[in-house]
């Protein structure tokens, strides 16, 4: 049994801030990163493991504010529409677009050439498992970062909705530094949105449909990249949506 303590909520959140990062730091400067390593076992190590962390990370956070009475509404709340449910899905889907168009803005800037559209996937192939994993992923992200940190920010530690909307898309975003500082600005925009539509909406349901859309159009921009790339012998690069 824990004893409750004020700063108790606030070391659980800074407690599951970027969850992944040892994993995929390790799959990328550990034995598996040297030279003649399989890079194939460090890119499958990644997939499975990132989920992984966020779904233990997100099920003992949740866990602990239950245990410590400081589970907040926001996780309960579910209950929504369809006409929120089919906003929620278009608008997620229409985040991808977002996030590239913030991901142009370097290049246009300066002047190194057009854009275009590819999808951060760890070095693997973009199969089922890719799939799967950014979408358990979305699963774990929604109920901790808007379910958890916007509930025990705004319900429990009293701060103003907006503020509580705007730490919870920054923690969210820190998650995807891996990805470098432009997914950083990329992932806090998607994470407003997300937050917002949690606001209105009063269900934890909305901003999870719209994360899925997101990363279900993510995963079918990455088949299609993956296929481009193997006809192509080659990378693909410009502005970049980072998946998750």
């Amino acid at each position: 049994m824990w004893s409750h303590t004020r700063s108790l909520e606030l070391l659980v959140l800074v407690a599951t801030v970027a969850p992944a990062e040892l994993v995929r730091v390790a799959t990328a400067f550990g034995p598996a990163a040297r030279p003649g390593a399989d890079r194939g076992r460090a890119a499958r190590l990644g997939l499975i493991g990132a989920p992984a962390a966020y779904l233990a990370v997100t099920a003992l956070a949740v866990a602990v504010a239950a245990d410590g009475g400081f589970a907040p509404a926001a996780l309960t709340g579910w209950r929504a529409g369809a006409p929120w449910l089919v906003a929620a899905a278009v608008v997620g889907a229409a985040l991808v677009g977002a996030e590239f168009a913030v991901g142009a803005v370097p290049r246009l800037l300066d002047g190194t050439g057009r854009p275009r559209l590819s999808v951060h996937r760890g070095g693997g192939p973009a199969g089922g498992g890719y799939g799967a994993a950014i979408l358990v992923t979305a699963v774990a992200e929604e109920l901790l970062y808007r379910g958890l940190w916007i509930g025990v920010l705004h319900e429990r530690l009293r701060l103003p909705v907006g503020v509580a909307v705007a730490a919870a898309a920054v923690a969210y975003a820190v998650g995807h530094l891996f990805f470098g500082g432009l997914a950083v600005v990329q992932k806090t925009l998607s994470g407003v949105v997300f937050g917002l539509l949690l606001v209105v909406s009063g269900s934890l349901a909305v901003p999870l449909v719209a994360h899925l859309a997101q990363n279900a159009a993510v995963f079918a921009l990455a088949v299609r990249q993956d296929r481009g790339e193997r006809a192509a012998g080659g990378g693909v690069s410009g502005g970049r949506e980072a998946a998750g």
